[in-house]
């Protein structure tokens, strides 16, 4: 009989504990994600061409993106938006959009105010050395590039960091205050 009660009650232990842990899990799924999402298109799809830089024959109007973005994770005080082009340069990448600073009260971002008086935040450097938005532009006949555009919301204050910041200065400046991040991707060929 003894050794019969130490079975049921270890089993009982255990239960317990399964239960518990499923009830965690459970309220940790229910916590809605971090999410960025861009109003014209599923994952992955084509830029506009709109989108595309105007110079060099690039096919486009130099229009930055529509954005929005939900749930960011308790804590947030500023976001950061990163676009960056993982296939440019060979395989070194491109920056081509970096802005930092976005206030906690922001959620959205509209069509075409990727310049730098057009928009809250701070513009951080592109590859090409300027502060606004840079459209895609891959080299004729390449495969089609990825755009990785990607949120991060801060545990910094929205003027905590100087403006005209690099790309490599930013992400090393965010380090230990990223609270999430959530991205999309688009592609662009000519």
């Amino acid at each position: 009989m003894t050794r019969s009660f130490r079975n049921v009650a270890t089993r009982s232990w255990m239960i317990a504990g399964a239960l518990a842990l499923c009830m965690q899990m459970s309220a940790q799924a229910a916590q809605p994600h971090f999410t960025l999402a861009m109003p014209d298109a599923e994952d992955n799809a084509f830029f506009s061409p709109d989108n595309a830089a105007m110079a060099n024959g690039c096919g486009g109007k130099n229009v930055s993106p529509a954005l929005y973005w939900s749930n960011p994770p308790p804590g947030t005080q500023s976001f950061a938006l990163v676009m960056h082009d993982p296939d440019g340069q060979k395989g070194l990448g491109v920056d081509h959009w970096l802005r930092y600073g976005l206030p906690f009260s922001l959620a959205e971002i509209a069509t075409g105010v990727g310049g730098e008086s057009k928009l809250e935040g701070m513009g951080g450097v592109n590859t090409r050395g300027t502060t606004d938005y840079m459209g895609p532009c891959p080299p004729p006949g390449d495969s089609p590039h990825h755009f990785v555009i990607q949120l991060y919301a801060l545990d910094l204050a929205h003027d905590a960091l100087k403006p005209g910041l690099t790309g490599d200065e930013f992400r090393a400046a965010i380090k230990g205050h990223i609270l999430g991040v959530s991205s999309v991707v688009r592609r662009y060929q000519r």
